[in-house]
């Protein structure tokens, strides 16, 4: 075979590259061609319009479960129920050796008051042991009340919890602080057990937390609670709850392809447009990006959807003005394609130096 017939072929081998972008090395994306294949492709393609944009936002809404209720702190929270490992003050008015039997007075109320035992049961003197586990400080009260009568002349009675220690949640994940948080006689909600360990750490997720509950997850929509940009509530908390935040690495979303920096950006607490990723990113190669080819691939929420590839044209003006208002998803791929004439260079570029060993092969031999 002579250096022109090898040469004849490379090229050809090249072109034939270009038209399939297979041997091309590199990411080389095309969906052009689905209407092409036999089979069904696992994926379903959509351009980017008015009404589709429409739609992805009223799917966006992320609702909290009917389950859960809000915490709000404008309606006066249930009554307290006393609970194992609670500390109660008990105090009887004008009968100082009942409240304080030992005559301490430098005692603090909690060191001083009884402590509920892990059955519920308290003590106290000419009462005996009484069950207060599961009841209220008003039950307390009235119960110690009507014992004490027979010995005490119309007893004076006050019950207070001096340390609340037996309703807990626990705050875990991207926390300043995490650890335990104790429910007490206010409304306590998401919100409020993550400001009282310290707050989300700069690793912590903006967009998404757990609530798990006997055994259930609750997804909460945290960067809806945070921003108050949609009506989310602040879920309220039980004891036994565990409030989990993961890290921001499943906020992310790839911009690949024909750009001056390819690599993740961290979707935040607001949205993250198509415009503002490609905009951090560098914005489009201008020698080599295709702006009429603009990809985003999103997987679906469940196995039994398809994937979807989003197709979107930047050259022209309404493009522009969509891509400001598309509303990228954690773990979205966005593609900038490249043109034809920068994959033609490519190939060229890949090809010379071959051809050249080529030629110079073929003079030694000669």
């Amino acid at each position: 075979m002579n250096k022109a017939t090898l040469g004849g072929l490379l090229i050809t081998v090249g072109f034939m590259s270009l038209s399939g972008c297979v041997a091309v090395p590199g990411l080389r994306v095309s969906v052009s061609d689905v209407e092409h294949v036999n089979a069904k492709p696992p994926y379903r393609v959509i351009e980017i319009t008015p009404e589709i944009l429409s739609n992805l936002k009223q799917q966006s809404a992320n609702p909290v479960s009917s389950d859960l209720l809000p915490a709000n702190a404008a309606v006066a929270p249930t009554e307290y129920l006393i609970g194992p490992g609670d500390v109660l003050q008990i105090i009887v008015w004008d009968h100082m050796e009942l409240t304080n039997p030992f005559g301490a007075v430098t005692r603090d109320p909690v060191s001083s008051g009884q402590l509920v035992a892990a059955d519920g049961s308290v003590f106290f003197p000419y009462v005996g042991v009484i069950q207060a586990g599961g009841k209220t400080v008003q039950q307390v009260r009235e119960q110690i009340g009507r014992s004490l009568a027979s010995v005490v002349n119309k007893p004076q009675v006050d019950v207070r919890v001096a340390a609340y220690r037996s309703a807990r949640i626990q705050v875990t994940g991207e926390v300043k602080s995490p650890g335990v948080v104790t429910l007490d006689d206010t409304t306590k909600g998401f919100l409020e057990a993550l400001n009282e360990r310290g707050g989300l750490s700069p690793t912590a997720s903006r967009r998404i937390s757990l609530l798990i509950r006997d055994g259930k997850s609750y997804e909460i929509d945290l960067a809806g609670l945070l921003s108050g940009n949609v009506p989310i509530i602040n879920p309220l908390l039980k004891a036994g709850d565990i409030v989990q935040i993961p890290d921001a690495n499943n906020d992310q979303v790839f911009v690949l392809g024909e750009l001056t920096r390819q690599g993740p950006v961290t979707i935040g607490q607001q949205q993250l447009t198509l415009t503002e990723a490609l905009t951090k990113s560098g914005g489009l190669d201008r020698l080599t990006a295709s702006d009429s080819g603009v990809l985003i691939f999103r997987r679906p929420h469940t196995p039994e959807e398809l994937s979807t590839v989003y197709v979107l044209d930047l050259s022209r003006p309404e493009g522009l003005l969509l891509a400001g208002e598309f509303s990228l998803r954690p773990r979205d791929v966005v593609y900038v394609k490249a043109t034809a004439f920068a994959q033609y260079n490519l190939v060229i570029s890949q090809l010379l130096p071959t051809i050249t060993a080529v030629y110079q092969i073929d003079a030694l031999t000669q």
